[in-house]
């Protein structure tokens, strides 16, 4: 009798002890799991917030959207033309090297390079013609195309500035590049309505074939891809 006892006391002890066990270890999986699903909604892709991920693009952009709208044109078009063709290239390869350097897909790094080294040429160019340009004095007819160029660049910045960034950085830079170029083509057409400097001009044309080219690249791309 007394045996048995001791059995049942034995028995009863070990079934409370696994009861408790198996509610601590329910307790500590359900709170891990709360954890996991925390996280994993925190490091979702398609969370508002993560869609939003400045990848440096936009902030480069909108710096470079200052130094142009803050530009004092002086009336000699060729000369502002050279000027902010200049502060816009510039911003193309900022925007570039971070493609080329956080870029995943090779032909858009591809084409980042292919900008840099264009561009860059370009602006020795007109930095080499504003060097050796006499300003001619200002009248009111070149102040009215003046501001034909600065239409030009204030509806691209306008489009640039109302993107909504992915995070992707491949997807941005196609999607911030062709409105981008755009600017670039229409500033180039202004420089060829309004220019009287032949290497401009010629300089003009070439952005245009070469830039209107790119944006066809970059459509296709993103007809394909998104």
């Amino acid at each position: 009798m007394k045996h048995k006892i001791i059995l049942a006391t034995v028995l009863y002890i070990t079934a409370f002890f696994l009861q408790s066990c198996n509610k601590s270890s329910n307790h500590h999986d359900k709170r891990d799991a709360d954890s996991s699903m925390s996280h994993a909604k925190q490091g979702d892709p398609m969370r508002p917030d993560n869609m939003q991920m400045d990848n440096g693009m936009m902030e480069s952009m909108r710096s470079a959207m200052d130094k142009m709208d803050a530009m004092k044109m002086t009336g000699d078009f060729d000369h502002d033309f050279a000027n902010m063709m200049i502060m816009h290239h510039q911003a193309a390869i900022d925007m570039s090297e971070i493609e080329i350097v956080k870029g995943t897909v090779a032909a858009i790094v591809s084409m980042a390079k292919c900008i840099v080294t264009a561009q860059k040429a370009e602006i020795v160019e007109m930095q080499q013609f504003i060097a050796n340009h006499k300003m001619k004095e200002v009248k009111m007819q070149n102040a009215e195309m003046d501001g034909d160029l600065s239409k030009s660049m204030k509806a691209m910045m306008d489009k640039m500035n109302n993107m909504q960034m992915t995070g992707n950085t491949d997807t941005d830079f196609v999607r911030m590049m062709i409105p981008h170029h755009e600017g670039a083509v229409k500033m180039a057409e202004d420089e060829l309505a309004y220019g009287k400097h032949t290497e401009l001009k010629k300089m003009a044309e070439k952005m245009i074939i070469d830039q209107t080219k790119e944006i066809d690249e970059f459509n296709a791309w993103l007809t394909s891809n998104n």
